[in-house]
């Protein structure tokens, strides 16, 4: 397994940076978001993902997965071809792409049939590149949001060119058992999510429910990791593990896709975080 950084809180480093950031850290390698904003973006990303990904790799920095913008979801899109044929010159084996949302009133079989043709282009996109495509499992309005949701949403595609990136912290939130979970997904897992998240005592008037959710630091939540990591241990599951270093209890945050804190406390926790939650999975690693 490689215990990578993504790249999302991040925005403000050049290529060069973010390499030999990861390095300093002890990071096995990148999960690189390709947005806007970042160093690398959909505007660039043909002329400097390959050279990026050389240099990171001569000073032992992989990139093993690209998370693409949260609302990439049409294949034909001059933007995801774009990517995809970058990665594969790059030797980027994953991209994941964005999320298939529900809207209060939305037809759940018309948003379903357009998926579903929408992960048809991708399987296709991923056939001719020969570059992965990976949905994540986000809790909220998001179709796949658990495992089981997941293995329905991916059941006929070939796992070679689609595959489930699980996300134990949006896990901890929707609530799944997690060594079921990833057994529903075992022969198409390519990436897991790294993140922990609890619920909190939610005292807004507005809220008619007690707890509210919150992402905190590996090892403080509900997510089931020590069960997870040596579950991933003994199938040899080779794929990375993405730390998020995403901590929040802002709800509006939360139920944005793709959104993220930066309060002063946010960013102080973060700074905690990218050393801390390395070393709570390298701790489980080298106890299996």
């Amino acid at each position: 397994m490689q215990l990578v950084r993504f790249t999302k809180f991040w925005e403000d480093l050049n290529i060069r940076q973010l390499g030999e950031r990861a390095r300093e850290l002890g990071y096995d390698g990148l999960d690189l978001a390709v947005r806007d904003g970042h160093a690398i973006s959909s505007a660039n990303v043909t002329a400097e993902l390959p050279g990026a990904v050389r240099a990171w790799r001569e000073i032992g920095v992989d990139c093993p997965m690209i998370s693409s913008s949260t609302d990439l979801i049409d294949p034909d899109a001059a933007e995801a071809v774009t990517l995809f044929e970058a990665a594969a010159a790059a030797g980027v084996p994953r991209i994941k792409i964005g999320y298939f949302k529900f809207n209060p009133g939305d037809s759940f079989e018309e948003l379903w049939s357009s998926a579903r043709r929408r992960l048809d282009g991708f399987d296709r996109l991923s056939r001719r590149t020969g570059v992965q495509t990976m949905y994540h499992t986000h809790s909220g309005q998001c179709l796949g949001s658990n495992c089981a949701g997941m293995r329905h949403l991916l059941q006929d595609y070939d796992p070679e060119h689609v595959g489930a990136y699980v996300d134990l912290g949006h896990l901890a939130i929707n609530g799944e058992d997690v060594q079921m979970g990833l057994a529903m997904l075992r022969d198409r897992l390519s990436a897991i999510g790294g993140k922990d998240a609890r619920h909190f005592p939610d005292q807004r008037p507005d809220r008619r429910a007690s707890f509210a959710d919150g992402f905190v630091l590996l090892g403080q939540g509900a997510a089931e990791w020590p069960e997870a990591m040596a579950l991933l241990e003994a199938w040899g599951f080779s794929g990375p593990i993405t730390i998020h270093t995403e901590y929040t209890t802002d709800q509006d945050v939360i139920s944005t896709v793709g959104a993220g804190e930066y309060t002063p406390e946010a960013i102080a926790l973060r700074a905690r975080g990218e050393v801390e939650d390395l070393a709570y999975l390298r701790e489980l690693q080298n106890s299996n």
